[in-house]
């Protein structure tokens, strides 16, 4: 039995940070920065290490890159605690710094990198602010991008089959249905986050993501952070479980990007091109992602399945204490799956059975929809590779969101359609639901 789905999702994020002192200071000089330089071991300095900065609170999050006598700079910063992390290739990531400004202060901070050593990180899954991994009492784990490249995955649950505590389950091959299952709990008891931000399916009973999960692919993400134990206090009931934040590259520094092509047996392909960078002082900054997976064929010649996803970002900040972002993802796909055998004629109640497919013209037949009594069976024993009638759905969501450093207020509007149709009988509409939730 053969079923084709089609599905396409498209997510719009609009975030604006906003607090009563940016109008204040947006009318003024602020010299507020902090920069520095990375260095080497042997106090050299080193040219296009990339330097990441959080402020104190979760939605500031900036990215340089030094420049050839391995200084970075920050400038238009608003006073108050950031961390600092630096990394570069050859060298060992520097553990997360902490540095404080005041108002009008230049604070300097030089950040030496060693060949080896621990790898620390910064993360915002554990307490919805950044830390470093030192600081957090609960099971974190991030997967980065270089280890998701290092393993070649194409897919987000693929790269995280190695994390502690995670069980990833894949009925078939590219495209096929997955759920992921955190300490023995339930699908829909691990919540899933885009940039912090809540990702669910609107049509699902549970108001999950388990629908969507076989449909994110490596895009632009930068790394994956997994919190294990329960997050319901921070992230809602969805997340007893566990939590899995994708955090998609933030940009910054100057215009870089990669392409990625490669192809393999059962006819498959995978191409991703990815750019970032930032301008003015990177007052603004972007990100941006495309990737496209293709199955022409798969294990047996008739599982084909397809996966275009692009995404999206960009950051202005308007005053040291005032942001505008926005955020896109979009992708559509297409899969073909297989429900056979389906018995047919007189079989044995026991022993073994032989295997002898439907004559292609009785099959054909049957596709027509003429039933199975009517069907000139002959010695058949099973119906090999049914087409049954092709279901699309189509998933749009919008999400807003306005916070400020005394208040934060959600608002989200989620509304989705599902359309079915077949070639034997005509188009039939689904419900359309839409939720808010303050």
């Amino acid at each position: 039995m053969k079923r084709i789905t089609n599905r396409s999702l498209i997510v719009i994020v609009l975030v604006l940070v906003h607090s009563a002192l940016g109008l204040a200071q947006a009318t003024g000089s602020n010299n507020t920065s902090i920069s520095g330089h990375v260095k080497d071991p042997q106090g050299a300095s080193l040219p296009r290490a990339i330097v990441t900065l959080y402020a104190g609170e979760r939605t500031l999050r900036l990215t340089t890159t030094t420049d050839s006598t391995g200084t970075y700079r920050f400038e238009r910063l608003a006073p108050g605690e950031y961390l600092l992390e630096a990394q570069a290739e050859g060298f060992a990531s520097a553990s997360a710094q902490r540095v404080f400004v005041e108002r009008g202060q230049a604070a300097t901070l030089d950040i030496p990198l060693e060949l080896s050593g621990v790898r620390s990180t910064v993360v915002v899954t554990a307490s919805d602010t950044p830390q470093s991994v030192d600081e957090v009492s609960k099971a974190v784990t991030v997967v980065d991008q270089q280890e998701i490249d290092e393993r070649d995955e194409s897919a987000i649950a693929e790269s995280l089959r190695t994390v502690p505590g995670l069980r990833v389950q894949q009925l078939g091959g590219p495209g096929s249905f997955t759920s992921i299952k955190t300490r023995g709990l339930r699908n829909e008891d691990t919540a899933v986050l885009i940039d912090g931000l809540r990702f669910r399916d609107a049509a699902a009973p549970q108001g999950d993501a388990s629908g969507f999960l076989e449909d994110l692919i490596v895009t632009d993400v930068s790394r994956v952070e997994v919190l294990r134990g329960s997050g319901s206090s921070l992230y809602g009931s969805n997340a007893i479980g566990g939590v899995i934040n994708l955090v998609t590259d933030e940009g910054g520094g100057p215009l870089h990007g990669n392409l990625l092509a490669e192809g393999g047996g059962l006819g498959m392909f995978r191409g991703r091109a990815q750019v970032a960078g930032g301008a003015h002082s990177n007052s603004i900054v972007y990100s941006a992602g495309f990737s496209h997976l293709n199955v022409t064929r798969g294990v047996d010649g008739q599982d084909k399945a397809r996966n275009t996803s692009g995404q999206g970002r960009v950051l202005f900040r308007l005053t040291p204490t005032a942001t505008l972002s926005g955020r896109i993802y979009a992708a559509t796909s297409r899969l073909q799956l297989n429900n056979s055998p389906q018995g047919i004629g007189t079989l044995p109640a026991t022993g073994i059975i032989e295997a002898i497919p439907l004559s292609p013209t009785e099959l054909r037949r049957y596709e027509a929809g003429v039933p199975t009594s009517q069907l000139n069976v002959g010695a058949a024993t099973f119906i090999p590779r049914r087409t049954i009638p092709t279901t699309c759905a189509r998933r749009t969501s919008f999400r807003v969101r306005s916070s400020s450093r005394s208040a934060q207020l959600k608002l989200s509007a989620i509304p989705s359609a599902i359309r079915g149709w077949s070639r034997t009988a005509p188009v039939v509409m689904g419900p359309w639901e839409s939720i808010f939730n303050q």
